[in-house]
């Protein structure tokens, strides 16, 4: 017996998605991903002046519009061959650093762990805590990660101005001067930030919890009673015992653009491919499709870089406005989770190679990812000198192309611009939910989370909230990934 399930919409996701499965003797088949609207920013930008990407893309989303502005800058910088001062790539990673640390943080608590709260898991021993924690708008954890985010848009404004769409990354730096009075008010605001991951996500000092460098330094990390009570320490232990470990697995597959670019040419966070293997990046082996995408122009695949975007609203068999990038033909995953496994952070990687990927793992990924953020970027904001410059002036190329790879809070994202004339001839985004819940390609191979979903085990076809587990382990931003046309 099989049973049809249409979400529509699908709640808490940044943006509109409707996902369409068929329940068949107690697991999903054929799950769809459809983005239900459409993207035009490629188009808008046509003919403009490549200096107007920076004003433009970081409107494409209200919760990464500073990593849209850095990809921008960073696909024109390449273009025209800039230069940027040391400080610059500083001030450059503290925004991305706060928005993902930010970004990560809401995430968990206002999107992910409600579902802990669902009336499946009442018969559990612990649900009472789950609900006290974590239940909307009344939970106490929930409430304390609202009222944590202000210190966090303070210190975002601080390098920033403003917050969403700042317009202080440049193709030759930032366009702003930090002083040591302002160093001064953002480390403060920091200590804020992290007093508040050690008190309540934590439980102990964030030091003490980056000393866990494998599941077993992790179930030792358990047994300590401080961190007991913490947050990160109540998911752990409930999502395990509620099954979120064997759920959600994915393509096993994972592509990380790498991340933070130092004055030396480095990224903190590693870039690469792994299947496997641990392999280099290619950047030349991205490809989309657009099969089942309602879009035209072209058959097969084309690299973004030669990319279109031309709406066909009444495509026969297509389900979604969203392409769907591949990478050397395999679809993969992106996201905090394949940045910390292709950077080899010690204990997630550790605990993938020991128990795989999961929707338990996905959701660790991101919040130790948080908590190494929020180490790091003091490092950063000490490392600024104020006495040196933060921006160089570029010269400007009148035909040329570029590319910036970066990562965003939910993964890989890139921007393809080809300038002619002075002026932007073709421009392309690929965005990270655009890897993650894009529809079947070319060869008919389903996206990162159609795979994820297809194999999960339903155990009641009226509540079916494994799927949301799932789903919402990806942390979809269906407004990156497209936007509305009208019929």
């Amino acid at each position: 017996m099989s049973k049809k399930i249409n979400i529509s919409p699908f709640n808490r996701v940044e943006g509109d998605l409707e996902i369409t499965i068929e329940v068949k003797d107690g697991k999903v088949q054929n799950a769809r991903s459809k983005g239900v609207m459409f993207r035009g920013f490629e188009i808008l930008l046509k003919g403009r002046y490549p200096m107007d990407a920076i004003v433009f893309t970081p409107r494409i989303c209200g919760i990464c519009g500073a990593s849209h502005g850095v990809a921008s800058s960073t696909a024109i910088r390449n273009a025209w061959k800039s230069q940027m001062p040391d400080n610059a790539y500083r001030v450059n990673n503290i925004v991305l650093a706060i928005e993902i640390l930010m970004s990560h943080i809401t995430h968990f608590y206002i999107l992910f762990a409600p579902d802990l709260t669902n009336k499946k898991y009442s018969p559990h021993p612990d649900y009472p805590e789950i609900v006290k924690r974590f239940f909307p708008l009344k939970g106490i954890s929930y409430l304390k990660a609202i009222k944590a985010r202000p210190s966090m848009l303070e210190l975002m404004g601080v390098f920033a101005g403003k917050w969403p769409n700042t317009l202080i990354f440049q193709p030759g730096g930032v366009t702003c001067s930090i002083s040591i009075s302002r160093q001064t008010k953002a480390l403060g605001l920091l200590r804020e930030l992290q007093d508040y991951m050690e008190e309540s996500l934590l439980g102990c000092e964030i030091d003490r919890w980056l000393e866990n460098k494998s599941l077993a330094d992790l179930e030792k990390w358990l047994t300590e009673s401080n961190h007991q009570d913490s947050d990160i320490g109540t998911y752990v232990r409930f999502s395990r015992e509620i099954g979120l470990d064997k759920i959600g697995k994915g393509p096993g597959k994972f592509l990380s653009y790498g991340a933070y670019e130092l004055p030396e040419g480095k990224n903190w966070l590693h870039s690469g491919y792994y299947d496997d293997n641990f392999l280099q990046l290619k950047e030349d082996k991205i490809t989309e499709y657009i099969k089942y995408s309602f879009l035209k122009g072209y058959k097969g695949g084309l690299h973004p870089s030669e990319g279109i975007t031309e709406p066909d609203p009444d495509k026969e068999g297509a389900y979604s406005w969203c392409k769907s990038p591949r990478y050397d033909d395999n679809t993969v995953e992106v996201g905090p989770l394949a940045r910390m496994i292709l950077d080899k952070d010690p204990m997630i990687y550790d605990i993938f190679s020991k128990k795989g990927s999961s929707v338990f793992l996905r959701a660790l990924a991101r919040l130790h990812e948080a908590v190494r953020l929020a180490k790091q970027v003091g490092i950063w904001i000490r490392e600024i000198d104020a006495r040196t410059l933060f921006y160089k002036k570029p010269i400007v190329i009148t035909e040329a192309k570029g590319v910036g790879l970066i990562e965003a809070a939910r993964g890989a994202l890139g921007h393809w611009i080809a300038i002619k004339d002075g002026k932007i001839e073709r421009y392309q985004v690929i965005t990270p939910t655009a890897w993650n819940l894009s529809p079947k390609d070319f060869f008919d191979q389903h996206g990162a989370c159609e795979q994820a979903l297809n194999g999960t085990i339903v155990e009641d076809t009226d509540n079916p909230v494994e799927v949301g587990h799932v789903i919402r382990s990806f942390d979809p931003c269906l407004v990156c990934t497209v936007h509305t046309i009208n019929k």
